[in-house]
């Protein structure tokens, strides 16, 4: 059977003509707030928030809009140079070092390639997709014909075979190298010498991927390539509508960092935090934690070691911690209804049997975060519950969920709750584009 990892002849920003790669790319789509969107427009002409989130205007019609528009900018900063095709196929090995909590700096590696979509099987997910943003990138790929951010996928390699083909001398050819205004550096290097990259090619192809980030992306670009088949009729199963833009990293490796995503409520008809304290007391230790969130959160990471475990502020009050007794989980686990991968999750724990079941909050209002906002750092929340000036009833702290987690999770071919998980840093958008046609924009 073909190998279904292979090399990718992309599309990238060219420092000489553009500059400071950093001025240029973006965050993914998802995560770019209407402020940041603005700021990413003026920052650079050729930003590739043009080409991935583009504005909309109440004047839209069904010739003129974000990815009408996307498509002439693509086509611009192709005639001008500002984005170029490489001159032949390659892996790009993409670093990104960041600097932890704790004081220490890691770099995740991962490369970046093509994987063949498969009708059957193929990158596990761990997450449900929505039709609203399915619907929203079909229209942009459709129109671009480009996919400018990867799927973030992970896969388990002890013994770090894809480490020692890139260690050979010569493998690793210098790309570029910059970094941005939240303090990750990013560094991609090329991979084009033919025995590397088929040594890659088969090595990778052999693992057992699993979508870390990006389902939506995945799903999309495998609509795509259903329409695309239907249209045509009769195909190869090489062109490049086939295949999906992959990032791939191991999890054997400092850098991979999972971060939980917290959980601020509000808006709750009839909250009694006095009734909800006390239902959470007949199944969980509540242990006082104090005022400060960092001190809240560092007992939760002790806490979370020996069973599922939350940190909650209610209103103004201080901050607890929250350990489920043993038989109350296990008894959760038997009768949630939830697979068991599922269920041992704290998160499926706080979802169903707190949000659900003692709040009231409907997977649907939990769907469209009618109920919820979530943030990602503790000075985040600090902030917004500093801010909140009364909005907020009840604030989560979680402990991250771990990749073995996931992986039994897909394995299973089940589903987390939504916002399980973060990995940190994203993956930056713009810095490996990958066709979907041979002829694009």
């Amino acid at each position: 059977m073909s190998n279904c990892v292979l090399p990718v002849r992309a599309l990238r920003y060219d420092p000489k003509v553009v500059g400071d790669l950093g001025q240029v790319l973006a965050p993914p789509y998802d995560v770019i707030s209407p402020d940041q969107q603005r700021e990413l427009y003026e920052r650079h002409p050729a930003n590739v928030v043009r080409l991935i989130l583009g504005f909309q205007h109440d004047s839209d019609t069904s010739t003129d809009n974000r990815y009408t528009r996307s498509r002439i900018d693509l086509a611009t900063f192709l005639a001008n140079g500002s984005i170029a095709r490489d001159p032949s196929q390659a892996f790009y090995v993409y670093e990104q070092s960041f600097p932890l909590a704790d004081g220490r700096t890691v770099t995740r590696r991962g490369v970046v390639g093509r994987w063949r979509i498969q009708d059957h099987g193929g990158l596990l997910a761990h997450e449900r997709t929505l039709d609203g943003p399915k619907a929203d990138r079909l229209k942009l790929f459709s129109a671009c014909k480009v996919v400018c951010s990867q799927v973030f996928t992970f896969y388990s390699d002890p013994q770090r075979q894809v480490d020692a083909v890139l260690a050979q001398p010569g493998v690793m050819n210098p790309g570029v190298e910059f970094a941005c205004a939240d303090g990750v550096r990013h560094r991609l290097l090329l991979v084009t010498r033919h025995d590397a990259v088929e040594s890659l090619s088969t090595i990778l192809s052999g693992f057992t991927q699993y979508i870390a980030d990006g389902h939506h992306r995945y799903e999309t670009t495998k609509n795509y390539r259903n329409a695309r088949r239907a249209e045509l009729g009769t195909v190869t199963g090489e062109e490049p509508f086939n295949f999906a833009s992959v990032y791939m990293a191991n999890t054997h490796q400092d850098g991979l960092v999972i971060q939980p995503i917290y959980r601020l409520l509000h808006g709750i008809p009839g909250f009694d935090p006095a009734a909800l304290l006390a239902a959470l007391s007949r199944e969980c230790e509540v242990i006082q934690a104090g005022t400060d969130i960092h001190q809240a959160s560092s007992l939760l990471e002790r806490c979370g070691k020996s069973g599922p475990s939350f940190a909650f502020r209610l209103g103004k009050g201080g901050w607890m911690v929250l350990a489920v007794h043993p038989e109350a989980h296990e008894a959760f686990v038997k009768d949630s209804g939830l697979h068991a991968s599922v269920a041992r999750l704290d998160v499926s724990w706080l979802h169903q049997r707190v949000m659900s079941g003692l709040l009231a909050i409907t997977k649907d209002a939990q769907a469209s975060q009618a109920n919820l906002d979530y943030m990602h750092s503790l000075n985040d929340v600090a902030e917004a519950l500093e801010q909140d000036h009364g909005k907020y009833q009840a604030a989560i702290l979680l402990n991250p969920v771990t990749a073995q987690q996931i992986e039994a999770v897909a394995a299973a071919g089940e589903r987390m709750p939504q916002k399980s998980t973060f990995f940190y840093p994203k993956i930056i958008s713009g810095l490996v584009i990958h066709p979907l046609e041979d002829e694009i924009p």
